[in-house]
């Protein structure tokens, strides 16, 4: 299912949190709505569920048009075809693991070969033993699954993601973020996913919507967004950044204490070092900012090293528009 948003709009009381936005989200895809607590990514998203509806613009669903403010059509949620994944899970507690897979089926009154399409649903996730089970007997991982299932239960071309790795500890996070990439890739459904968190954004995406005060500010695969960032905000939020200026940066990656060829020699007091495990960050300061720099060997706090940077890797920004 592609999606489509053309000139959407939305306000709360005289506050407007989506300034006028399109955005094309390819069928079969995975795309993240990414940015700060408050930016309007989790509005931009009920507003595809129905769940929110738009000022102005319209919304549509391949050719079929579920919004326009215009035409004054607001199909609801319900009969939009989409499957819903929530920050909480939302699982009933006194239901089995069965029963709350099979709801949404049941809501719908599509009860033929209901046990065959809940099993199915489970399958998927790796949960078929687990049908008989209540919510509480489960892991955290375990429910984000059954939460997964409930939403393909009902065969939607499309599942809507609010935050829902947020509740689950790091190296759960981590599991889920493939296994829920590697379900929506098996059954080819197109995903729209909401996070604050770069790293689920980064590794998860096939594209990225960067947010920030209401409006979109770049649109891109993970790796353009990472290297040509189209404006100051999204060069800050994405990634680690070591700033020449406030429109000149380059990425720490780029930073090498081996001298080659063509490279801009910089003589840098080293302010602190940290082991990550694999490598150490060295911090540097340069000009009264501080960079970041990764290497195998630890440098002495206090000391001064050569670094050295090829220009090709800087990237410079326009001014951002205010």
């Amino acid at each position: 299912m592609e999606i489509r948003l053309v000139g959407v709009t939305k306000s709360f009381s005289g506050n407007q949190v989506i300034r006028p936005s399109d955005l094309t989200i390819e069928s079969g895809s995975f795309t993240t709505l990414l940015g700060p607590s408050g930016c309007g990514k989790t509005t931009l998203l009920r507003m595809m569920a129905g769940l929110e509806s738009p000022d102005t613009g319209e919304i549509y669903f391949d050719e079929t048009c579920v919004f326009s403010a215009v035409k004054h059509i607001n199909i609801p949620p319900e009969k939009r075809g989409l499957g819903f994944v929530f920050q909480d899970f939302a699982l009933w507690p006194h239901m089995t693991v069965f029963e709350n897979v099979a709801f949404g089926l049941r809501a719908r009154k599509e009860t033929q070969d209901l046990q065959k399409r809940v099993m199915e649903a489970l399958r998927a996730v790796q949960l078929e033993g687990c049908a008989q089970r209540y919510p509480h007997q489960l892991s955290g991982g375990q429910q984000q699954r059954v939460a997964f299932a409930r939403a393909i239960v009902i065969e939607p071309a499309c599942v809507l993601f609010d935050e829902p790795l947020s509740a689950l500890d790091a190296i759960l996070r981590e599991e889920m973020r493939h296994e829920l990439r590697e379900i929506v890739s098996r059954l080819n459904l197109t995903a729209v996913f909401v996070t604050h968190d770069q790293t689920e954004a980064m590794s998860m995406s096939d594209r990225i919507a960067v947010l920030y005060q209401g409006r979109i500010e770049q649109y891109d695969t993970p790796e353009q967004i990472y290297r040509r960032p189209a404006t100051p905000f999204v060069a800050h939020f994405v990634g680690k950044a070591n700033w020449f200026s406030d429109t000149k940066l380059v990425r720490p990656e780029a930073l090498s204490l081996v001298p080659a060829e063509g490279c801009q020699l910089f003589e840098l007091p080293v302010t602190g070092v940290q082991y990550l495990g694999d490598t150490y960050e060295i911090i540097l300061r340069y000009n009264g900012v501080f960079w970041i720099l990764h290497s195998s060997q630890k440098p002495a706090v206090g000391s001064v090293i050569s670094v050295y940077i090829d220009p090709q890797n800087i990237i410079l920004l326009q001014k951002e528009k205010t």
